[in-house]
């Protein structure tokens, strides 16, 4: 049994999205875009492989003169003000030139000035990257108390002097590419201030900062922050998504990966079945074309056959037994209320299949739900995902286990993918 993992692409050769040709068109247009810095927004939900996407693009700039920093907000959330950290990743890189390392680190002392003020205090020093110790922040802080116009004058002119600072890193001609990457993994508090800091601190650098993130998220997360003060205003002016038109100059939506490229790029990876058509179909109807939510699950349910198979005698577990379980990790994955009401009352998979085969062909029998179905079902019954899940009108019809099978499957998926979170 080989486990899929969750680490990103980061070569070519294992591109098994095919992401390469947008990566293509996306790398083209950054590379002329003038006059900088430029914000590109790369779109995707949560598991559709937006590192992947990123780590390739990266590579692409190997081989040219860009210059490129990696940067993991998420890392930082909670600890440190995350646009500081930002800041202080990209001035650590910088502090590597010899050229450039005094300015670098009076740009992080300035840097975590602005830390101090928005009441940071001695955490700032943890997201420095080394660059400004924490005997450096207590001086700051006595600084406070003494009077600080030299600070001010640093802030004043943090701007002006990043965009020097990143001006002699890259050349007059070059570009610094900074990849944010996992931003909507953060609180939204972190979340925002980091597209902030992209126009409050960096607006004059020769930079492109790639943000990949859940548009969505972010979307709902400035709605939330701004809703209220522009109670009133059209809704084109009060929507997350117009404080986001504002931040990102170049948006991009991650393509979606079709279900027949995932099942090409993960057959190898499962241990039974894996020829198997009927189970691609149950896969699609039940997951969709979520990535890591099909990595997940191929996980535990090559993990689930292998225990099966230690804890029920030789010749058990035929294909139909493989099949059904697989249905029943589905249920576990997306419909846990349902799942828990197998838990109790095992036989419900059986009288609840029945009940929609009937009401397929009898709208009758599906009115009176509440009559034919005992009340723990009732909220079931109307789940139309569940219900073509569990009957599958497609060539061939998976039969539904008897109760002590389903006891026998829920102990073998508590082994395997622990107990089901409450309901």
């Amino acid at each position: 049994m080989r486990p899929l993992t969750d680490n990103p692409v980061t070569s070519p050769e294992d591109d098994s999205f095919h992401f390469g040709p947008y990566v293509d068109v996306l790398h083209a247009a950054v590379e002329q875009a003038t006059p900088l810095p430029l914000t590109v927004g790369v779109f995707g939900s949560w598991g559709a492989g937006k590192s992947s996407f990123l780590r390739l693009w990266e590579r692409r700039f190997e081989a040219g003169k860009t210059r490129t920093i990696w940067f993991n907000p998420w890392k930082y959330d909670r600890k440190v003000e995350v646009w500081a950290a930002l800041l202080h990743t990209i001035l650590a890189e910088m502090e590597q030139e010899e050229t450039l390392k005094e300015k670098a680190v009076r740009l992080a002392k300035a840097a975590t000035w602005l830390s101090v003020r928005a009441g940071l205090g001695t955490a700032a020093a943890l997201g420095t990257g080394g660059v400004i110790k924490r005997e450096d922040v207590d001086e700051l802080l006595q600084g406070l108390s003494e009077g600080d116009a030299e600070q001010y004058r640093q802030v004043n002119r943090f701007e002006a002097d990043f965009a020097d600072a990143v001006r002699e890193f890259v050349g007059a001609d070059g570009r610094l590419v900074v990849f944010v990457d996992d931003l909507d993994r953060c609180t939204p508090e972190s979340a925002m201030t980091v597209l902030e800091s992209l126009k409050l601190y960096l607006a004059q650098a020769q930079c492109v900062f790639v943000l990949a993130l859940d548009v969505d998220v972010l979307a709902a997360i400035a709605t939330n922050k701004f809703g209220e003060a522009l109670k009133g205003a059209p809704a084109e002016v009060a929507s997350g998504m117009a404080y986001l038109d504002k931040i990102v100059q170049l948006p991009f939506f991650l393509p979606d990966v079709g279900f027949d490229t995932l099942r090409e790029a993960f057959r190898p990876y499962v241990s039974e079945l894996a020829d198997d058509p009927f189970f691609w179909e149950l896969l699609q109807r039940g997951l969709g074309s979520n990535p890591r939510r099909l990595k997940r699950y191929i996980n535990v349910f090559n993990m689930a056959l292998a225990v099966a198979r230690g804890q029920l005698p030789p010749g058990a577990i035929d294909r139909r037994y493989s099949l059904q379980l697989a249905v029943l990790l589905i249920i576990r994955t997306l419909h846990r209320g349902f799942y828990h009401t197998l838990t109790a009352e095992p036989d419900s998979w059986l009288t609840l299949t029945r009940f929609f085969e009937q009401a397929q062909t009898n709208a009758t029998i599906r009115q009176t739900a509440s009559l034919q179905l005992p009340p723990y079902l009732h909220d079931v019954a109307t789940d139309s995902v569940l219900e073509r899940l569990l009957t599958h009108n497609g060539q061939e019809r998976l039969s539904p286990p008897d109760g002590p099978a389903v006891r026998q499957m829920i102990s073998t998926l508590r082994s395997t993918a622990g107990p089901a979170d409450p309901e």
